[in-house]
C-alpha cells in the first residue's frame, strides 16, 4: 500500500480526499515516511507533519498553513496541496511541524464562499453563538480552533499564515492583514518573510476581529497574518507561477530553513485601518462603485457611506478603501478604510517603506 493509499484511500491526494469527503467525517489516520516523519490525518481538511528533529539546538517556530476557509479561494488551496505531495513523495526533508488546513470543503465543492455564514468572522469562539453553532460553517468553525489548540499545545512559538483571494480587483495584488493585539509590536522578520514572498502591502488592524488568524493570535500566541494573493479563479484555472516566491519561501519553511532576500530591497506600503464600514440598517448607502478596486485612493471630503443619521466623509489625509461590499446586511462590515503610513515615523506618512 502506498502513502497516499494509507492516508486518502483511493483518492490520489490531500484535495481530492477533501473534495471527495465534504460532508462526511473521517477517521484519523497516519504515516511515517523513511526518514522519521509522520503525517497525521487528523479530520477532514485537517493534516499534520511531525519531523523527527534530532539534535536540534533552536526548534524552528510551528508552521500553521490554511486555505479556503472561503471555499471559493482556491490557488492557495492547490499550492498548499502542491506542497503535502512533495513532502509524502520525499522530495526534501520535513524539520518544522506544521498543521496544513483546508477550512471549508463543502464550500470548496459548491464554488462558493461559504455555504450559510461567512466562516472567517465565526473564530474566536463566535461559532458557539445560537445562530452559528448548528450551520455547516459553524461547526467547521469548531473543529477547526480545537484542531489548533490541539497541534499548538505547550508552545507559544507559532507562524501562521491564512491564504484567501479577493472578489474583486485590487491596486496592490498581494497585501498582508495584521491582527490587532493591544500592545503588541510587530516582528520585522516576519515582515520580511512575506515581502521576500511577493507581498507588497501590509495592512495594520486596529481593532479586534473575529477572524482565523486573529483567533490563533489572540489565544495561542501566534505571529498570524491574513495573506491576500490577488483574485479568485475557479479550481484549475489559477496561474500558480504567480506564487512561485511564497510557495518556494514555504518549502524552505518545511525544511527548517529561512529564505534570503530575491533582491537588494523590498518596496512595500504599509497601511493602518482607520475606519471600519459597518451596515447601520438605518437606510445605509454605501458610496461606492460596485467595480472599484481594493486600494482605490479617495480624496480628503470625499462621502463613503451615509444613513439617515450620520456619514462618513475622509477627512485630513487621503484614504483608501478595501473590501467594499454594499449587500451585507445590518450589523456587517461593507467596507474598511485605510491610511498610509511610514512604519519607521509613526507621526508621518510617506508613500513607501523600505525593508531590507
Amino acid at each position: 500500500m502506498t502513502i497516499q493509499e494509507a492516508l486518502f484511500g483511493s483518492n490520489i491526494d490531500f484535495l481530492s480526499h477533501t473534495l471527495k469527503n465534504a460532508s462526511k467525517k473521517v477517521e484519523q489516520r497516519s504515516v511515517q515516511l523513511t526518514d522519521g516523519t509522520s503525517i497525521v490525518l487528523h479530520a477532514l481538511g485537517v493534516l499534520e507533519l511531525v519531523p523527527v528533529n534530532k539534535n536540534t539546538t533552536v526548534e524552528p517556530p510551528k508552521l500553521i498553513l490554511s486555505a479556503g476557509i472561503h471555499g471559493n479561494e482556491t490557488a492557495p488551496i492547490e499550492f498548499c496541496n502542491t506542497l503535502i505531495n512533495e513532502v509524502i513523495e520525499g522530495l526534501y526533508p520535513v524539520k518544522t511541524p506544521t498543521l496544513f488546513i483546508f477550512g471549508n470543503p463543502e464550500a470548496m465543492v459548491s464554488g462558493k464562499r461559504f455555504i450559510e455564514h461567512n466562516m472567517d468572522y465565526l473564530f474566536c469562539g463566535t461559532h458557539v453563538k445560537t445562530a452559528y453553532c448548528n450551520s455547516v460553517d459553524g461547526q467547521r468553525a469548531a473543529l477547526i480552533e480545537q484542531s489548533v489548540a490541539d497541534f499548538s499545545e505547550g508552545t507559544h512559538n507559532i507562524n501562521h499564515y491564512d491564504f484567501h483571494m479577493t472578489i474583486r480587483n485590487s491596486v496592490i495584488e498581494k497585501f498582508a492583514r495584521y491582527p490587532f493585539i493591544p500592545g503588541r509590536t510587530t516582528n520585522p522578520m516576519q515582515l520580511q518573510f512575506l515581502a521576500f514572498s511577493g507581498v507588497s502591502a501590509f495592512l495594520f488592524q486596529t481593532t479586534h476581529a473575529t477572524t482565523f488568524s486573529s483567533h490563533t493570535a489572540v489565544n495561542f500566541g501566534a505571529e498570524s497574518f491574513t495573506v491576500e494573493l490577488g483574485k479568485v479563479q475557479p479550481f484549475g484555472q489559477n496561474e500558480l507561477r504567480r506564487y512561485n516566491a511564497l510557495t518556494e519561501n514555504l518549502r524552505t519553511r518545511l525544511k527548517g530553513g529561512w529564505p534570503a532576500p530575491r533582491h537588494a530591497e523590498h518596496r512595500v506600503q504599509c497601511f493602518v485601518a482607520s475606519h471600519e464600514i459597518i451596515n447601520t440598517g438605518n437606510d445605509f448607502v454605501l458610496h461606492i462603485p460596485e467595480d472599484i478596486n481594493n486600494f482605490t485612493k479617495l480624496p480628503v471630503g470625499s462621502v463613503v457611506w451615509e444613513d439617515k443619521e450620520q456619514n462618513y466623509r475622509v477627512q485630513g489625509q487621503d484614504e483608501y478603501i478595501v473590501f467594499p461590499n454594499s449587500k451585507v446586511g445590518p450589523g456587517q462590515r461593507a467596507g474598511l478604510m485605510l491610511r498610509l503610513v511610514d512604519m519607521s515615523a509613526p507621526n508621518k506618512t510617506t508613500e513607501q517603506s523600505t525593508l531590507h
